[in-house]
C-alpha cells in the first residue's frame, strides 16, 4: 500500500482534527499538525523513504517526531487496527472528507455532519450542497446565508480541482527526475542525460517527467531495459528501441528518449518546447526556407538535412540569439532574439544573501516556528557564501500577546542580535520581521515595535477571498508603513491548494517601484510566489525584487534555485534582484 504525500498530510490533519474535537492535549494536536505541514514541504515521498531506511528513513527528513514516526511506521505496515486508524475511528469519517474542502476546518465540518446524520464520505459533498441548496446550513447557530454560501464555494472549488489533473509543484518534479537520472548515469554507456518538457523550463508546476539521454545506438536496448527496471516502477506504459514509458509507485509519468550525439541538439530544443514557442519558432524559419523537426533544421527546397549537436547552434544557424529554456513561452522571446536583445538572465550564483529566513528564537509567533537555532542557520549560510542575512521570523502572535508584551519580545530579539553580530563578523546581519498585513490593512505589531527591526517582510496569512477593491486597499496601507522593504509572497497563491488573491496589480506595482519596496520571489515548494508572470508584469513598472527561500529549517536554504528559476522566467537580470548587490548597496537600500 504506497501513501503519496499528499494523503499522509490529510491523514496526520485528520488525526489532529480528532483530537481537536475530543478535547485531547492540545501538545498532541500541535505535533500531527506540524508533521502534516512537515510532509506537506517535502519533496521525496514519506512513504519511499520509509520503505528504504523504516522509521531512521522517516526521522531524517525532519519535522516529523519520534511517537509519530513510529505510528506511521506501524501504519504503512499494516493500517488496519493501527494507533492512527484508532484514533480517526472517534469521529464520523464524513468529517474527515469535508474537511478537504478549503474552509471547512474540523469543528465547521463536525457540526454539519452531526447535524445531519451523514454517514457516507463518499457522497458527503453532494449530500451537504443539496442540504445547502434548501437553506438548512443558514439556519444553524453561529453559521447563517453567508457561512452557507462559503461551504458550497469550497465544496465546488474542491470538486474543481479533482476535475483537474494535479501537477507535482517544481521542487517534487526536479526531485524525481534527479533521482531516475542518478538511476540512470548508473549505466556506463549513458554519455549524457537532461529533462526535456516543462521541467526544463522551469515551470512552477509540471505533468510528465520527460528526459532525454545521448548514447551510441547499440546500447539502446540495455539502457532501456534499465530504465523500465527503475525502482520505483509501477507500470510499464510503452518500451521501444529507443524510447519508453512507466508510470511510478505514486502515479507520475516518467518517458525516456535516446539519440545519437550529432542529433541531440536537435532534439533537445523539439522536446523542450513550449509548443506555442515552437509555433513561432517554425514560423520564423519557413520565412528563411526552413522547416524544423527532432531531427533537425530541413532546408525547404534542397531537402538537405543539417543536424545539429547543440541547441546554441540550432538557434544560431537560424539567426537567433540562443533563446534560454525558460524564455521559450511563445511571447515576444523570437523577436528579442532575432534583434539580439534577449536578457542576461540571473543565476543562482548572483544571490549573496536572503531576506527571509525563519530561526527558532523563541519570539511567540502567529505562525509556525523555525526548526534551527540563529548559528545553525548562519553556518548554512556561510556554506552557500553568502554576505548578509536577515532573520525574518512570524510576528509574535497578537491573540496571545499585549501590545507591551508584543514589543518586549521584539526588543528580547534586537538585544540578541547585538550579540550575535559581534560573533559572525563575515555575514551581515538585518533583524527582521514577517508581519501579518491584517484584513484592514494594519500591520500586526504595535508601531513602537518595528524601531526594534531593520526592516519588515509584510505578508497575507488570512482574509485570501476579500473582493478587488477591498484586498487592493488592504495592501496599499500595509505597503504604506515605515520599515516595510519587502512584500512578500504576494499572491498568496499554495500551489494545488489555494488561488491566488484577487488584486489590482497593476496598483501595486506602482505603488512597490514608487517607494522602493521589493517583491519578494519565494522559493518554497508550494509557493513560488510572484508567479513569472507577474514578474515580468512588475518588471514593466520598474519594480524591484528579492529572491528568499522562506527557510523554517536550514535546509531548506537550498530551496534559492527554484525562487531563481521563477526569476529567469519573468525574465529578471542580475541587476533587478536586490540580494545580487553588495553588503554596501544593501544598507544603503534599507536606509532608504
Amino acid at each position: 500500500m504506497h501513501v503519496s504525500n499528499k494523503q499522509l498530510a490529510h491523514l496526520l490533519r485528520s488525526v489532529a482534527a480528532a483530537y481537536i474535537l475530543t478535547d485531547v492535549n492540545r501538545f498532541r494536536i500541535i505535533a500531527y499538525q506540524k508533521a502534516a505541514d512537515a510532509v506537506d514541504s517535502y519533496n521525496q515521498e514519506v512513504y519511499d523513504q520509509w520503505e528504504n531506511k523504516g522509521v531512521d528513513g522517516i526521522l531524517e527528513m525532519g519535522g516529523i517526531g519520534p511517537t509519530i514516526s513510529q505510528h506511521l511506521d506501524q501504519y504503512f505496515k499494516n493500517p488496519h487496527g493501527s494507533f492512527i486508524e484508532e484514533q480517526l475511528q472517534s469521529i464520523p469519517s464524513p468529517v474527515y472528507e469535508l474537511m478537504l474542502a478549503p474552509g471547512i476546518g474540523p469543528k465547521k465540518a463536525y457540526r454539519i455532519v452531526k447535524e445531519f446524520g451523514l454517514s457516507d464520505p463518499t457522497t458527503v459533498f453532494d449530500d451537504v450542497k443539496k442540504i445547502a441548496s434548501e437553506h438548512k446550513i443558514s439556519v444553524l447557530d453561529g453559521f447563517g446565508e453567508k457561512s452557507e454560501e462559503d461551504v458550497v464555494q469550497a465544496i465546488n472549488t474542491h470538486i474543481g480541482r479533482l476535475d483537474k489533473e494535479e501537477r507535482m509543484a517544481l521542487p517534487e518534479a526536479y526531485t524525481l527526475a534527479m533521482d531516475v537520472m542518478n538511476y540512470m548515469q548508473k549505466v556506463p554507456e549513458v554519455e549524457h542525460i537532461e529533462a526535456l518538457g516543462s521541467l526544463r523550463r522551469k515551470v512552477s508546476t509540471i505533468g510528465d517527467i520527460d528526459l532525454a539521454i545521448i548514447a551510441e545506438e547499440h546500447t539502446y536496448e540495455k539502457i532501456i531495459a534499465h530504465f523500465v527496471s527503475y525502482p520505483q516502477t509501477s507500470t510499464i506504459e510503452s518500451q521501444g528501441i529507443n524510447k519508453a514509458s512507466v508510470i511510478t509507485k505514486n502515479g507520475k509519468r516518467i518517458d525516456v528518449r535516446i539519440v545519437d550525439k550529432d542529433r541531440y541538439g536537435a532534439m533537445l530544443q523539439y522536446f523542450t518546447g513550449s509548443k506555442a514557442h515552437n509555433i513561432k519558432l517554425r514560423e520564423y524559419a519557413l520565412k528563411k526556407g526552413f522547416s524544423l523537426n527532432e531531427f533537425g533544421i530541413k532546408h525547404v527546397k534542397t531537402g538537405k538535412i543539417n543536424t545539429f549537436e547543440r541547441e546554441e547552434d540550432f538557434y544560431n544557424f537560424l539567426g537567433l540569439q540562443y533563446v534560454e529554456p525558460e524564455l521559450r513561452e511563445g511571447s515576444d522571446e523570437i523577436k528579442f532574439a532575432a534583434r539580439k536583445k534577449l536578457p542576461e538572465l540571473i543565476t543562482t550564483q548572483d544571490v549573496r544573501g536572503e531576506f527571509h529566513v525563519h530561526s527558532s528564537f523563541p519570539i511567540e509567533p502567529s505562525h509556525d516556528l523555525g526548526l534551527h537555532s540563529f548559528d545553525e542557520m548562519l553556518q548554512e549560510a556561510r556554506n552557500m557564501h553568502y554576505e548578509y542575512l536577515a532573520f525574518s521570523e512570524h510576528n509574535p502572535s497578537v491573540s496571545k500577546h499585549t501590545p507591551e508584551e508584543v514589543i518586549e519580545l521584539v526588543r528580547n530579539k534586537k538585544e540578541s542580535f547585538i550579540e550575535l553580530q559581534k560573533k559572525y563578523k563575515d555575514v551581515l546581519l538585518f533583524n527582521s520581521l514577517e508581519v501579518d498585513i491584517l484584513p484592514d490593512g494594519s500591520l500586526a505589531i504595535p508601531q513602537e515595535a518595528t524601531e526594534y527591526l531593520d526592516l519588515c517582510v509584510v505578508s497575507i496569512h488570512s482574509a485570501f477571498t476579500q473582493k478587488r477593491d477591498i484586498m487592493t486597499a488592504r495592501i496599499l496601507k500595509a505597503l504604506s508603513y515605515p520599515k516595510v522593504k519587502i512584500f512578500g509572497h504576494p499572491t498568496a497563491r499554495l500551489i494545488n491548494k489555494r488561488e491566488e488573491i484577487d488584486v489590482d496589480w497593476d496598483v501595486i506595482f506602482k505603488m512597490a517601484a514608487q517607494k522602493n519596496i521589493a517583491l519578494e520571489i519565494n522559493s518554497f515548494p508550494d509557493r513560488l510566489d510572484l508567479p513569472d508572470g507577474l514578474v515580468r508584469k512588475a518588471l514593466s513598472y520598474g519594480c524591484k525584487f528579492v529572491i528568499d527561500t522562506d527557510a523554517h529549517k536550514k535546509e531548506d536554504m537550498g530551496l534559492i534555485m527554484f525562487g531563481v528559476a521563477v526569476a529567469r522566467r519573468g525574465w529578471l537580470e542580475k541587476n533587478d534582484v536586490i540580494n545580487t548587490k553588495n553588503k554596501d548597496e544593501i544598507i544603503d537600500w534599507i536606509r532608504k
